[in-house]
């Protein structure tokens, strides 16, 4: 019970280090903002998720943040501990890459990386130790591709009724798409080292193999930036993101007794959103609402409308409950297959387009932030 509570203590400090690494990256120090920043991340889906589920993408999301501020302000032993921090969760921290285009960055970074092999190594017992980690680490991925906890393309696609070898193409063609347009796209709107890594974290999602929604956490941070500092049609994008980011969509149909709940907290994460728009505003002498500031309230509530019925009439089931009384793991097979055969036996392998489209919101959110992404940052460049 001491070990749950340090560490529930040390995500929760996590959090609070992403809201003031998000600020600094922002450049406000008003109290509206932290407010809404603070209000964005406890009432969000990913976050309640990461926090109640206990997991480590909340950390690394925190040191994503922290290196990047700690890159812009050049102090490289900072950028070099939080990108080893970052490293936590790997398929998080690859979106760091973006950032090494200064020396600076580029030393931190391969410090970090310098740290992170010898770590392993040591963890590990050497190159072997490593080299089995790396075939569970695999095995592990295979056993839950196509599971309905999974927010990849290959997982939604098997939802909507895809083989799986078309499913894995698909995919494969995706990521390679996602990330010839975000080099392209950087490229072109000549988006500055923080845009460029903010446009990264939302193409993630789309570009690797293994996202839950509480990886989903990192999108914070862009929605964060551009909700202060956005110009032009980015706010409008960003609210819209916001509604499609931070609720958890596919609990109106794991849980679909705790609709009411679900919604409101997306009620809720829209008003940390709106509260992010003053620190711009404010310091301009302009207090009227925007459009920005009622998109995510209308669109919460629009996409609940749809949502809601569609979660009540095909529940998704949850795991461990949805295991059999009596159910008991095969005889000496090993941890993933176990987890395989869980998963399975749950239910979570279903076929239900229902689970796929309730899914995919959160990726479609994603393709609106990188939008506002680029069109902030690119009229930022203009001016």
């Amino acid at each position: 019970m001491v070990a749950v509570r340090v560490w529930t203590a040390l995500l929760i400090a996590s959090a609070c280090a992403f809201v003031l690494a998000a600020l600094g990256l922002a450049r406000t120090r008003r109290w509206t903002a932290l407010a809404g920043a603070l209000l964005l991340g406890i009432a969000s889906g990913p976050e309640t998720s990461a926090i109640a589920l206990g997991q480590v993408a909340l950390i690394a999301a925190a040191a994503i943040a922290c290196a990047l501020l700690a890159f812009e302000r050049r102090a490289l032993a900072a950028g070099a501990v939080a990108t080893l921090v970052a490293a936590l969760q790997p398929n998080l921290a690859i979106a760091l890459i973006a950032r090494l285009r200064d020396r600076s960055a580029l030393a931190g970074a391969s410090l970090a990386a310098l740290a992170f092999a010898a770590l392993t190594l040591a963890a590990g017992g050497g190159v072997p130790g490593v080299r089995a980690y790396l075939h569970r680490l695999a095995e592990h991925g295979a056993a839950e591709r196509f599971v309905a906890i999974q927010h990849t393309p290959a997982a939604i696609a098997w939802a909507f009724g895809a083989p799986g070898d078309l499913a894995l193409i698909a995919e494969t063609l995706c990521a390679l798409a996602v990330i010839a347009i975000t080099i392209a796209a950087t490229v072109r709107a000549q988006l500055d080292t923080l845009d460029g890594t903010l446009l990264a974290l939302a193409a993630l999602p789309l570009a690797v193999p293994f996202f839950h929604e509480h990886d989903f956490v990192v999108e914070l941070l862009p929605l964060t930036v551009l909700a202060i500092r956005g110009r032009g049609a980015a706010p409008v994008l960003t609210a819209l993101a916001a509604a499609l980011i931070c609720v958890n969509w596919l609990n109106l149909a794991q849980r679909p007794e705790a609709a009411a709940q679900t919604v409101a907290l997306g009620l809720a994460a829209a008003c940390g959103y709106v509260l992010l728009g003053p620190a711009l505003r404010q310091a301009q002498d302009d207090t009227r609402l925007t459009r920005a500031d009622l998109l995510p309230f209308a669109a919460v509530i629009a996409l609940a409308c749809v949502a809601v019925p569609l979660g009540h009439a095909h529940p998704a089931p949850v795991w461990p409950d949805g295991l059999p009384a009596g159910y008991r793991a095969p005889a000496h097979a090993d941890a993933s297959a176990v987890w395989a055969d869980e998963q399975r036996i749950a239910g979570l392998e279903t076929r239900q387009p229902v689970w796929g489209a309730l899914r995919a919101l959160p990726l479609a959110g994603c393709i609106v932030l990188g939008i506002a992404v680029v069109r902030s940052g690119r009229r930022r460049t203009a001016g």
